[in-house]
């Protein structure tokens, strides 16, 4: 196991920052298979529930999303609307023909996994489109950012963390760890900002904000992911990464991060 956890670390890594380096089609076909990945073990997460989702309706939406992301404006949000209604409408007569049991369950999961993952995390295509427009590196900033707090949660929460956050979820999260982790990620983002490494674009107070969305909302993401895990009674969403879990639990800080980033740049960032 530490064999396999080790191999993901040094190959995992490396690979992830060089296709975040590259970016355009490359990054964004390796998030397109990390959403299909991840919405495949969010729904095996529900399949253990009883529920039955309808995984190729999932897959098939997130190819679109991906898409989206990836081309817009050239697909414009009417079309992207459009695309979700379809989407909507065809699960409900699907199910309604598949004489499943369940059927309103059947039905929130699917639409649940699509909302959750190909259009939250596929918000990282964009920015990382964004990145290229406009001559920043908010996306390799905010993936180091949120392993910063990731790490920095777990060694200091392991060395110094006895007040737990919410222990019916996740029993070994600290506030002193959650501290240290937004500590780490606000970090990151002022060294890159005061370094010129982050883009002329972004202004000092927008590192900062930035800033707290990976270091409290990451956090919220990774709790989210316990929850459902919890319900669900798996330790981790799938055995993919050895020793790391499935990549639904590589990329649940992301999940939150990254669309709450994607908002504010587009739709309030120097209002």
């Amino acid at each position: 196991m530490m064999k396999g956890r080790n191999l993901v670390i040094l190959l995992g890594i490396p690979t992830w920052l060089f296709l975040i380096w590259k970016g355009d089609v490359y990054y964004t076909l390796f998030i397109l298979i990390c959403m299909v990945l991840a919405l495949g073990e969010f729904y095996t997460l529900m399949e253990k529930k009883g529920n039955k989702p309808l995984r190729w309706m999932g897959m098939a939406s997130t190819v679109f999303i991906a898409d989206y992301y990836y081309v817009q404006p050239a697909i414009t949000p009417h079309e992207m609307l459009g695309g979700m209604i379809l989407i909507i409408i065809l699960t409900y007569i699907w199910e309604l023909f598949s004489k499943k049991e369940n059927s309103g369950n059947n039905i929130a999961a699917t639409l649940t996994g699509i909302l959750l993952i190909p259009v939250l995390l596929g918000t990282s295509i964009d920015i990382r489109q964004f990145d290229l427009l406009m001559s920043t590196q908010l996306t390799l900033t905010l993936v180091l950012a949120v392993w910063a707090c990731d790490s920095a949660a777990f060694i200091f929460g392991t060395m110094f963390g006895k007040k737990k956050i919410f222990p019916s979820v996740s029993p070994k999260k600290s506030w002193v760890g959650s501290v240290s982790g937004f500590i780490a990620a606000m970090g990151v983002f002022l060294l890159f900002h005061y370094q010129g490494w982050l883009g002329s674009y972004f202004s000092l107070n927008d590192s900062i904000v930035f800033g707290v969305i990976s270091g409290v909302f990451g956090q919220i993401g990774d709790l989210i992911e316990s929850l459902l895990k919890r319900d669900a009674g798996v330790k981790d969403t799938g055995t993919l990464l050895a020793g790391h879990g499935g990549v639904l639990d590589r990329f649940d800080s992301l999940i939150f991060a990254t669309p709450l980033t994607y908002l504010y740049v587009h739709f309030l960032m120097h209002y």
